[in-house]
């Protein structure tokens, strides 16, 4: 009588005690002509305990996560630093006093949500169930940071065209609108999250 693997259904030499190919130690014996048909299949759909799925949605918030911090680090780098010291800005600066201190609290509120974002990676990737909450938070403080920027714009330069700004501010309004709900409700974040 051989032996076979139930899980791979490879063929296991007498006198050992577990499957070369997958590891498994649930083997059946079997009989001359019977074969046993392999339950890799069923077992792969299935999780084992403890362990939550990686839906689609969560490998959304995982892409989030990954590029919101290049993305800011980038804003700061490109577009802001550069404006403190070009000559244009430094005569904004001079008609209106309130423009350095807007920039000063963008540059600040970039990196501060750089950290925030490392920190949440941290989190996401090590399944804390603090996560969600934390996640919750960064997204308004976001959506909180962008329409306080595009409030002060508006107030110093009410005749500048600020239609890019405001579709700035529905964008993160539709990411805040979709990523709340779904880490408050999903079961999948519920799953994931538990240690």
């Amino acid at each position: 009588m051989s032996t076979q693997c139930r899980l791979c259904g490879l063929h296991i030499a007498d006198g050992v005690n577990s499957c070369m190919m997958c590891g498994n130690r649930n083997l059946a014996p079997v009989a001359a002509g019977e074969t046993v048909v392999p339950s890799l299949g069923a077992q792969s759909t299935a999780k084992a305990p403890g362990q939550a799925s990686f839906s689609k949605w969560l490998w959304a918030v995982a892409i989030s996560l990954i590029v919101t911090p290049a993305i800011r680090v980038l804003a700061v780098v490109n577009s802001e630093l550069p404006r403190l010291s070009s000559e244009r800005f430094q005569t904004y600066v001079q008609s209106h006093p309130g423009l350095l201190n807007l920039v000063y609290f963008e540059i600040g509120m970039n990196i501060l949500l750089v950290i925030s974002a490392l920190a949440l990676n941290f989190l996401f990737y090590t399944r804390h169930k603090i996560f969600p909450h934390l996640m919750i938070g960064y997204v308004a403080a976001t959506v909180l940071f962008r329409v306080a920027v595009v409030a002060s714009v508006n107030s110093m330069f009410p005749d500048a065209n600020l239609s890019a700004n405001y579709l700035t501010l529905v964008r993160y309004l539709v990411w805040a609108g979709a990523m709340i709900p779904y880490l408050l409700t999903s079961s999948d974040v519920k799953k994931r999250f538990v240690n």
